[in-house]
């Protein structure tokens, strides 16, 4: 059974007095599924739920390097894809299919636009930077890849 997240809209509320706000925050709140804020009961939903936020911030942690390091490698995502493809035998684009869209190449191009569009808002790379914006979602990533390594879920 699939589990398509819904698509989120940038705020319309975003305007030059909220660039003061963590970028981290703002941008966690963009890319993550409309679910990340419903309440889950479930362990199931819960573990599948993190995974869907670790595509998410991987796709954020590539968007970052891309835009703001040059490196053009998808080197977090490619991270999941080695777990996924290690410990499931599905590949990450696969479970973004299965769980997240059916459209991969377009997620992921609208991702990078979002990202683009609240780096601007924000200020840039380096504004992102120099609020230990960057650590704090290095972490993130991190954190959540550990969680998804121990997780008990298996896809359906």
């Amino acid at each position: 059974m699939a589990h398509y997240a819904q698509d989120t809209q940038t705020p319309n509320f975003l305007t030059n007095t909220h660039i003061h706000t963590s970028f981290f925050v703002l941008i966690f709140w963009v890319f993550s599924p409309p679910s990340f804020a419903e309440p889950i009961s479930k362990t199931e939903d819960q573990a599948l739920q993190n995974h869907i936020d670790l595509i998410e911030v991987a796709l954020l942690t590539d968007s970052y390097n891309a835009r703001c390091r040059g490196i053009s490698i998808a080197k977090a995502l490619n991270s999941v894809n080695r777990l996924y493809v290690t410990k499931y035998s599905l590949t990450a684009n696969n479970f973004i299919k299965t769980y997240i869209d059916p459209d991969v190449k377009t997620l992921k191009i609208e991702r990078k636009h979002r990202f683009n569009k609240m780096l601007n808002v924000l200020g840039g790379c380096q504004a992102a930077k120099s609020k230990d914006s960057i650590k704090r979602l290095k972490k993130h990533f991190k954190s959540l890849y550990e969680t998804a390594e121990k997780s008990p879920w298996y896809p359906e």
